[in-house]
């Protein structure tokens, strides 16, 4: 039985090739690991220290972030409305306007 090496991929760093994706970002920024690595390339103790506390930040910033999706969407939905009668009655203006908006 062969025991592969630990990866040295950072959980931090993005592929060169790797598309940009908004929910593979948002995926890479939930990941727990990502917030572990931030503490490494300190003196041990101080690691163990900062661990501790990022360790305790991330379930409150993951519940944090819960929140504000589910507000996005709830705000998201409510105006849906809008942006459908903005559509209909002003195709150039809202093509413009999503044009515009996108990177």
């Amino acid at each position: 039985m062969s025991i592969s090496p630990p990866s040295t991929v950072s959980p931090l760093s993005i592929g060169p090739d790797e598309p940009y994706s908004e929910p593979k970002r948002f995926l890479r920024k939930l990941n727990p690991l990502r917030w572990l690595a931030l503490a490494d390339g300190i003196p041990v103790g101080l690691k163990n220290l900062a661990q501790l506390g990022l360790l305790i930040v991330w379930p409150v910033w993951f519940v944090w972030v819960l929140i504000r999706a589910v507000c996005f969407f709830a705000f998201w939905l409510l105006l849906s409305p809008v942006r459908s009668h903005q559509k209909k009655t002003h195709p150039v203006d809202f093509a413009r306007a999503q044009a515009r908006r996108l990177p």
